[in-house]
C-alpha cells in the first residue's frame, strides 16, 4: 500500500478492536480481516488544533471518550443522541449540554417531566448515570513520566499525650468532697467556690485535648489527600489519558519516566483507610485516615491479581488495563502477553522481553506461564476460574478486586464503594493507536540487495553529493549539498544504524573520485563501525575512542583545516565552496565528510568537541564541510547549534516514543520491529517523514540461484564491505585517479629514525625527532643546530623515554662536531658507550667530586671566554642541580643558570635531561625549546608541566613546546638509535673521564 499509494501514512486496526467507520455500501467484513488506516504524510499534527471546550468521560464503562462541545449543544446519552456514552445506566437521550454566558447549561431530558436545569462551570465534575463527566478548556496537558507510587502511609507527627483519666478524676473529685464537707463543718458555703476551681481546671485539659486531637486528625486528612493527589497524579484516569492524547507536547503519554518495579495500574476509584505511621490506636484516628483515593497497585514481578465481575464488566475493564500495560511497556520495555480463547498475543516486544505481564482472559488456562511474570486472572463471577493457577498458588499478598461487590485488596490496601474504570473497544483501540501500539502490518525483513554504480567514480562534486540509500521505481536517495549540508542518524541498539553509514559512505565513494569527497572518520564504537572503510583512498583518517589523544588530534586537525580553507577562500574572493571550485575547477579541494558513529561518546569524552562540531555545522555549507553524526538518543548529543543546521534526519528504531517525536515529529519510529534492521524514516528539513527499507551493496558473483518456498527463508550474508572496498580501491588505482593531500595526517610512528635522506637535508643538525603538525597537514623533522638554536631540555622519567633521548642525542652530537669542546655531566651512564674522543669530557656523577665540578665549569669558562663554541650536557639533571661546586655555596643549577645567562646560543650549545626537578628547578626558565615525555610520569610529577595536548603515551613520544610552538605544543615522536652513519668505538682509556 506504501507503494501503490505514496504521501500516505498506514496503521493497522485489530479486527477484534471495532473500526473507526462503516463501509459506504453498509457491507461488514469477514471475520478475518484487517483495518487499515490511512492518514495524508504531510501532515504535521494529526489530532488538529482542538476545540475551546471539551468534554471527556473520566471514568465509568465507557471512560476516555472525547467529545468537542460545539455553541450550538450537545445531547449526550445511550441511544438516539449525538454523543452515544456506553453506559447502561443513562438514558436514552440523558441530558443535553448548551453553552452559556456564565457556564454550561446542562438540561435533563426525561420527557415526562418538565426539564431540570442547572449551571455547570466545569469546576468539579458532574455525573450522570455511572459515568463522571468533566469540562476541559483549551489544549490539554501532558501527562506526569511515569513515576513510582508513594506508600500509603500518612506521617502526621507525633499524636496528642492523652490525660491521664484517673488523675484527672481525683484532680476534679478531691477538692470538691473537701469543698462540701468543709462548708457542712463550718456553714461557710464559699468554701464550694473553691473546691469548683479544680473541676474547672480539668475541664479547660479535657477541652485542650480535644482541640489538639482535631488538629492531629486534620493533620491526617490533609497527609490522606496529599496521598490521593499524588496517586491521582501517577495513576491517571481513562479521562486524563484521552485528554493527553490532544496535547501539544513530544512526550504526550509521560513516557519518559524512571522506570518503576512493575507496571502501574488504576483499577478505578474507591474508599480506604491509610495506615498513620506514629499512630498507637488506630481506630481512633480512622475516621480521618478514610479517604477517597485511587485505587491502584503495581504488578510485581511472580505475583497474582485476580479480577472478578460480570462478563461485560471484565470487558469494559481488560481494555482499561490492556491500555496501562502497553503505556508501561513502552516506556520500560516490559512486555505484554493478551491470552484468550484464540490464543496469545504478545505486545510491547513480549518475544524478547525478560519481565512483564500475562492477562488471562476467562475461558482460557492458566497454565505454562511465563516465570517471573506477573499473572492477571480475569474470572466470571460464580463460576472456576483459573483454578489451576489459584490452587494454593496465590497467597494473601495478591491483589483481589471484586468488580460487582465494589470492594478490592491492593496493596495492603482495602477498598470500598469502589468505582471501577472500564473502556470501549473503539475508544482502547484509538488510544493503542496514539501511542504507537497498535499492530502494524509487517514489512519485508529481507535486505535489499543494490549493485555499485556504473562506471565507478565519475560524478562531480561541486553541485551535488548525491548517493541511494534504497533501490526501486521511486528510490530513496540523499544529497548532502541539496539535502544537507549535515545528516543525523539516530536508532538504538540493534536498529541497523551501522549499516545504513557504511551503505551511505560506501555509495559516495563509489560515486566520486577522492578528488571530490573525502572523509573523515570518527569511530566512538572501538572501531567496530568504519574500520572496513580505511582501504578507501577517499578516506583520510580513522581514528576510535580506544585512542583518546588520536581523536583530539583530530579535531586540532579539523579545525585547523577549517581555517585554512577560510583563508583561502578569502585570498581567492570567493564567497563559498561551489565558487571556489568554478573558479579553479582543478584546486585539490573536495568535500570534507566528517563521520562521527556514538556521537554521544564523542561529546561525554571530549566536551570541547561539541564547540567544534558546532562551528564546522554553522559554516558546513560555504567551506565544503558536511557532518553525518550517528547517536543511539540525540537529546543531550546534538547540541541545539547543530541541529539547527540539520537538513536531513534519518530515524530508526527509537527506544521511547518521545524520541521519535523529538527527530521525526510523530511516533511512528518507536513502532519499528526489533527484528527489522535497516527499516528507517527520512525528513528533509520540516517536511513529512518517508519510510523506507535501507540497501545494502553486494557483490554479483553469478546467476541467482533458485530454491523451493517449501525450503524456508535462505539466510542472508551481511554485505561484503572489505570486498567492496577493495574493488573501489582497484578501480582508482587502475585509472591513477589523485587524491588529494590529507586534512588529517596519519599518526605518528611509535619508533621513528631520520633515514639517510634526512640526514643528507640536515647535515649540520641535530636531529631530534618527528613533529606531528597537523595545523600545516605536515609530519616533519625536528632540527637542532648548535651554534644557532636555543638550549633545549627533555623532561620525563625513563620509562617515558627521556635516557634513550639523552643517548641519541649524544650520539648525534658526536657525529655533528667531534672537535668542538663537549662536557658531558652524566648522571645514569648514558655516555659509558661512546668512542674515543680527545675533545669529550664526561663527569660521572658517581666518581664526581665539588672540586671536579669546579674544575669542569672552569674549563667551560675559559674556552667560552675565548668565544669558543662549547657544548654542555647534562643527564639525570636530579643527581647534579643540587650538587656543590668546589669550595663554595653555590649549586650546579645556580653556575649553570649563571653561564645560559650571560652567554647565547652562538657559543654554548646546553642540552637538559631531568624530571620533575628539572621541570621545577629555577633554570629551565633560560631554557625556551623543552620536550615533555608523558609516558611513565605521574599526575604529581605534571603538576609543575604547563598544560599540554594530549599524546599516546608511549616511550618517546613528546610534547613540545618552543618559541615557534607555544603551549599547547605539538607531538613529537624522539629519535630513537643512533644515526645510520655513526660508528661507535668501545670506550678506551684514552677517553678523558673524570
Amino acid at each position: 500500500m506504501r507503494d501503490r499509494f505514496p504521501g500516505y501514512r498506514f496503521s493497522g486496526v485489530n479486527s477484534d478492536a471495532g473500526r473507526p467507520g462503516r463501509p459506504a455500501d453498509g457491507r461488514q467484513p469477514t471475520a478475518n480481516h484487517l483495518v487499515v488506516i490511512a492518514r495524508p504524510g504531510d501532515s504535521t499534527d494529526t489530532r488538529g488544533p482542538g476545540p475551546d471546550v471539551t468534554v471527556v468521560a473520566e471514568d465509568g464503562p465507557d471512560a476516555g471518550r472525547l467529545a468537542p462541545l460545539p455553541r450550538s449543544g450537545l445531547t449526550v446519552g445511550r441511544n438516539h443522541a449525538e454523543w452515544l456514552v456506553t453506559d447502561p445506566y443513562l438514558s436514552a437521550p440523558h441530558f443535553r449540554l448548551e453553552v452559556d454566558a456564565e457556564g454550561v447549561l446542562v438540561t435533563g431530558a426525561d420527557a415526562d417531566q418538565r426539564p431540570a436545569q442547572l449551571l455547570w462551570t466545569g469546576d468539579r465534575p458532574h455525573t450522570a448515570g455511572s459515568t463522571t463527566f468533566r469540562l476541559v478548556r483549551g489544549r490539554p496537558v501532558p501527562l506526569s513520566p511515569i513515576r513510582s507510587i508513594p506508600d500509603p502511609v500518612v506521617d502526621p507527627g507525633p499524636e496528642p499525650a492523652r490525660p491521664n483519666a484517673v488523675l484527672q478524676a481525683i484532680m476534679a473529685a478531691g477538692p470538691l468532697v473537701i469543698g462540701v464537707v468543709m462548708a457542712v463543718v463550718t456553714g461557710l458555703w464559699y468554701f464550694l467556690l473553691f473546691s469548683l476551681v479544680s473541676v474547672a481546671v480539668v475541664a479547660v485539659m479535657w477541652f485542650q485535648h480535644r482541640v489538639a486531637s482535631r488538629r492531629h486528625g486534620r493533620r491526617i486528612r490533609d497527609g490522606a489527600e496529599r496521598i490521593s493527589v499524588r496517586l491521582d497524579d501517577l495513576a491517571p484516569t481513562p479521562g486524563r489519558l484521552a485528554l493527553a492524547a490532544r496535547a501539544d507536547s513530544v512526550d504526550r503519554f509521560g513516557m519518559d519516566g524512571v522506570p518503576t518495579d512493575g507496571p502501574v495500574i488504576r483499577w478505578g476509584t474507591g474508599t480506604a483507610r491509610l495506615r498513620v505511621d506514629t499512630a498507637k490506636e488506630d481506630d481512633q484516628w480512622t475516621r480521618w485516615s478514610t479517604v477517597d483515593l485511587p485505587a491502584t497497585s503495581v504488578l510485581l514481578p511472580g505475583r497474582t491479581t485476580v479480577v472478578t465481575g460480570q462478563p461485560s464488566t471484565l470487558q469494559a475493564m481488560g481494555r482499561w488495563l490492556h491500555v496501562q500495560l502497553c503505556r508501561d511497556a513502552i516506556a520500560s520495555g516490559r512486555g505484554v502477553v493478551m491470552r484468550t480463547a484464540q490464543g496469545d498475543t504478545p505486545w510491547g516486544g513480549a518475544s524478547r522481553a525478560s519481565a512483564g505481564t500475562i492477562v488471562c482472559w476467562p475461558g482460557t488456562s492458566a497454565r505454562d506461564l511465563p516465570a517471573g511474570w506477573h499473572r492477571v486472572l480475569l474470572g466470571d463471577v460464580g463460576r472456576e476460574q483459573h483454578s489451576e493457577a489459584m490452587a494454593g498458588g496465590t497467597s494473601g499478598q495478591d491483589d483481589r478486586v471484586s468488580a460487582d461487590r465494589g470492594v478490592a485488596s491492593l496493596a495492603g490496601l482495602d477498598f470500598t464503594a469502589l468505582r471501577w474504570h472500564g473502556m470501549t473497544a473503539r475508544t482502547a483501540s484509538w488510544l493503542l493507536d496514539e501511542m504507537g501500539t497498535a499492530h502494524r502490518p509487517e514489512m519485508g525483513r529481507d535486505p535489499i540487495r543494490m549493485a555499485l554504480p556504473q562506471p565507478l567514480m565519475v560524478q562531480p562534486g561541486v553541485e551535488s553529493l548525491r548517493t541511494e540509500l534504497s533501490p526501486g521505481v521511486d528510490p530513496v536517495t540523499i544529497d548532502l549539498v541539496a539535502h544537507g549540508p549535515h545528516l543525523l542518524v539516530a536508532g538504538t541498539t540493534g536498529s541497523g544504524k551501522s549499516e545504513l553509514l557504511l551503505t551511505l559512505l560506501t555509495g559516495l565513494a563509489a560515486a566520486h573520485p577522492p578528488t571530490e569527497v573525502s572523509f573523515v572518520l570518527m569511530d566512538f564504537k572501538g572501531g567496530s563501525s568504519f574500520a572496513v572503510l580505511a582501504g578507501l583512498p577517499h578516506t583520510m583518517s580513522v581514528e576510535t575512542n580506544l585512542a583518546e589523544a588520536e581523536s583530539l588530534r583530530t579535531l586540532d586537525a579539523l579545525s585547523a583545516e577549517l581555517r585554512r580553507r577560510e583563508e583561502l577562500f578569502l585570498a581567492a574572493g570567493a564567497a563559498d565552496f561551489r565558487a571556489y571550485r568554478h573558479a579553479h575547477p582543478n584546486a585539490d579541494l573536495p568535500r570534507l565528510v566528517v563521520a562521527v558513529d556514538e556521537l554521544r561518546v564523542l561529546v561525554d569524552d571530549h566536551p570541547q568537541a561539541a564547540t567544534l562540531l558546532a562551528r564546522l555545522a554553522a559554516t558546513g555549507r560555504s567551506l565544503g564541510f558536511h557532518l553525518v553524526l550517528a547517536t543511539q538518543r540525540a537529546q543531550g548529543a546534538v547540541s541545539p547549534d547543530v541541529r539547527s543546521n540539520l537538513g536531513t534526519v534519518i530515524c530508526l528504531r527509537t527506544a521511547t516514543e518521545q524520541e521519535s517525536w523529538d527527530l521525526l515529529g510523530t511516533s511512528d519510529a518507536v513502532t519499528i520491529a526489533a527484528d527489522s534492521p535497516g527499516r528507517a524514516y527520512l525528513r528533509h528539513g520540516g517536511g513529512p517523514p518517508r519510510p523506507f527499507q535501507a540497501g545494502q551493496f553486494s557483490v554479483a558473483t553469478g546467476p541467482p540461484a533458485l530454491a523451493r518456498w517449501t525450503d524456508g527463508e535462505p539466510e542472508t550474508d551481511s554485505a561484503p564491505w572489505q570486498e567492496l572496498v577493495a574493488r573501489i580501491g582497484a578501480e582508482a588505482a587502475s585509472r591513477a585517479l589523485p587524491v588529494p593531500a590529507k586534512a588529517v595526517m596519519p599518526a605518528l610512528p611509535e619508533q621513528w629514525t631520520p633515514t639517510p635522506e634526512d640526514r643528507r637535508l640536515f647535515p649540520d643538525a641535530a636531529i631530534l625527532g618527528l613533529a606531528d603538525l597537523h595545523h600545516e597537514r605536515a609530519q616533519r623533522p625536528v632540527r637542532w643546530l648548535p651554534g644557532r638554536d636555543s638550549p633545549v631540555a627533555w623532561i620525563g622519567t625513563s620509562a617515558g623515554g627521556v635516557d634513550a633521548a639523552a643517548q641519541s642525542f649524544l650520539d648525534h652530537l658526536a657525529l655533528l662536531g667531534p672537535a668542538v669542546p663537549t662536557f658531558v655531566l652524566d648522571g645514569n651512564g648514558v655516555a659509558d658507550s661512546l668512542g674515543v674522543l680527545g675533545s669529550w669530557s664526561v663527569l660521572a656523577a658517581d666518581r664526581a667530586t665539588p672540586q671536579d665540578l669546579a674544575d669542569l665549569l672552569e674549563q667551560v669558562r675559559g674556552h667560552l671566554a675565548e668565544h669558543h663554541r662549547v657544548h654542555l650536557v647534562v643527564t639525570s639533571w636530579g643527581r647534579w642541580s643540587a650538587q656543590r661546586v668546589g669550595t663554595g655555596y653555590e649549586t650546579v643549577e645556580e653556575h649553570l643558570a649563571t653561564l645560559l645567562r650571560d652567554h647565547g646560543p652562538e657559543v654554548l650549545a646546553a642540552a637538559l635531561f631531568g624530571a620533575r626537578e628539572l621541570a621545577g628547578g629555577r633554570v629551565l626558565g633560560l631554557v625556551p625549546t623543552r620536550f615533555y615525555l608523558p609516558a611513565g610520569s605521574t599526575p604529581e610529577h605534571r603538576m609543575v608541566w604547563p598544560t599540554l595536548q594530549r599524546v599516546k603515551e608511549v616511550p618517546g613520544r613528546a610534547v613540545m613546546i618552543s618559541p615557534d610552538h607555544p603551549a599547547p605544543g605539538v607531538a613529537v615522536q624522539l629519535t630513537a638509535g643512533a644515526p645510520a652513519d655513526v660508528v661507535t668505538e668501545p670506550s678506551s682509556a684514552g677517553t678523558p673521564r673524570r
